[in-house]
């Protein structure tokens, strides 16, 4: 199987034991019955770390909302400018994607999350601030989106790129799972709160409750551990990976070496995700996935609020169904990767979206107010079921295949691709649903999102297992001496040097 160079020798070895691993005395084999339990994340930060993502996250479902209902509502924007809108987050993806992902594997990761929390919460108290003021405008809107999409994706890149460094690799999709949980919770209370307050108030003042949790995330993110950037071998550097970088790094003949460019550094998160074959067909999916997501959200809040004629607040009750889907998406994704495999998991994630998707503008087909609140309430969680299933598979992968100094420049190009085309979508959608009709434009989204599917599953993908059956086919009768070949002496635990194993 061909990966990137690399994957195949950028070992990761781990200094010293992390919090929560167990190592097995005894050399060679290991039964079944002796497997170790799986270590709790007490005592590893992750706990902590989880749970100021949630409270974090519950602001960040009051401000998706409460910014789509306020350019409805307070702006009266039309169907283009929600695109506009749409499009604005995105848009940061492709002028700032690259260099996130490099700023992540360079600089402190946890100090990157807390720096964007502060803008985060600060550029969102704008709004509330300016229409209090009478100054709110869809322009000042568009910039707002812009900017928090930037430090969106940075904290992204820095997170991913930190979780491995809290947690032993066996433990990644499990944490994962949490971290998805965590948006879950936040998307069962964010949107209930937002219509709440929407309701009561108005829309812009819902924005104040997210810059208060984006504070509070910073005191908990606060008490986490350092992550200082792993070394960046030069081309040529025989020295481990996990060996700490200096400020006078020679190349073995006393001669300094040349720090690596910021180009050769985005260049290098490119071919790693050229050259890979697992990769390659599940970014190509994301992007598939996420233009025909862009164009069936820029008009779905115009659809349910002008066609459908809910309420903010009937908006938020059946926004809250996706969080109940998150959290069982997120529970039950670690049964389903062992049930059907990580790469049919894939598959099946993929298209389930685009099936639901078609029961919105159904709802529009018969005047019964309990059915198209039944119809959208259920295309919203089998919806985010699926996604919250892609994403813990994805993420999972990713930081199992990838060498920690490369992880947040792979994770920020994933989502330079994959993001960056949703501008695309997002105009594509608003345009098409002025001049043919938001229902038409649903019932076209659907259909793309359904074929986003064939790329994993015509591709390796498909075939993926988990994590946990690679542990146990190298623990195995099948290998030996216990050993695989190519991976340091027990008590090193290497980040992946090859994509996960694959059935034949």
């Amino acid at each position: 199987m061909h990966v990137s160079d690399d994957l195949m020798t950028d070992q990761q070895p781990v200094p010293e034991q992390r919090a929560g691993d167990t190592p097995d005395p005894r050399p060679g084999k290991k039964g079944p019955r002796d497997k170790p339990k799986k270590p709790p994340f007490r005592g590893t930060g992750f706990l902590r770390l989880w749970t100021g993502e949630t409270l974090s996250l519950a602001g960040t479902e009051i401000t998706f909302m409460a910014i789509g209902i306020t350019a409805v509502t307070t702006l009266a924007a039309t169907p283009w400018q929600m695109g506009v809108l749409e499009a604005a987050e995105s848009a940061a993806v492709l002028l700032l994607g690259l260099s996130a992902g490099v700023w992540a594997d360079r600089y402190e990761r946890r100090a990157l999350m807390i720096v964007s929390n502060v803008a985060r919460g600060l550029l969102l108290f704008a709004i509330p601030l300016l229409f209090w003021l009478d100054a709110l405008t869809m322009p000042v809107l568009y910039g707002v989106v812009f900017l928090v999409g930037a430090f969106t994706l940075l904290f992204d890149s820095a997170m991913s790129a930190y979780l491995p460094r809290l947690l032993p690799r066996r433990q990644l999709e499990r944490a994962n799972s949490w971290m998805e949980a965590s948006t879950s919770v936040g998307t069962v209370a964010g949107p209930g709160l937002a219509g709440l307050l929407i309701q009561v108030m108005s829309a812009p003042v819902a924005l104040v409750v997210d810059t208060l949790s984006y504070l509070i995330s910073c005191f908990t993110l606060a008490g986490l551990p350092k992550a200082p950037p792993s070394a960046d071998p030069a081309d040529g550097d025989e020295r481990p990976a996990g060996a700490q970088d200096t400020a006078d790094t020679t190349d073995g003949t006393g001669t300094p070496e040349t720090k690596e460019t910021h180009r050769k550094a985005v260049l290098k998160g490119l071919r790693v995700l050229r050259d890979d074959r697992i990769q390659r067909p599940m970014i190509l999916a994301a992007t598939h996935f996420n233009i025909f997501h862009a164009m069936f959200f820029a008009v779905h809040t115009l659809f349910v609020l002008r066609v459908l004629g809910f309420s903010p607040g009937l908006l938020g009750a059946t926004s809250m169904a996706g969080g109940v889907a998150g959290l069982l998406g997120a529970s039950s994704t670690p049964f389903l990767t062992r049930l059907l495999g990580q790469g049919r998991a894939l598959v099946v994630a993929y298209a389930a979206p685009g099936a639901s998707a078609v029961l919105v503008p159904l709802a529009a087909q018969w005047d019964n107010r309990p059915l198209a609140i039944l119809l959208v309430s259920a295309s919203t969680f089998t919806w985010t079921f699926a996604v919250v299933v892609n994403l813990v598979i994805s993420e999972t992968v990713k930081q199992s295949l990838v060498p920690d100094h490369l992880l947040g420049r792979v994770t920020a190009t994933t989502r330079f691709v994959s993001w960056g085309c949703q501008p695309i979508g997002a105009l594509l959608g608003g345009w098409l649903g002025g001049r043919f009709g938001l229902a038409e434009v649903m019932y076209v989204s659907a259909a793309g999102l359904l074929t986003s599917a064939l790329w994993p599953l015509l591709s390796p993908v498909r075939a993926l297992r988990g994590t946990e059956d690679e542990e146990d086919e190298e623990d195995g009768d099948g290998e030996e001496g216990g050993t695989p070949t190519g991976t340091p002496p027990a008590g090193d635990e290497p980040h992946a040097t090859t994509a996960p194993p694959t059935e034949p």
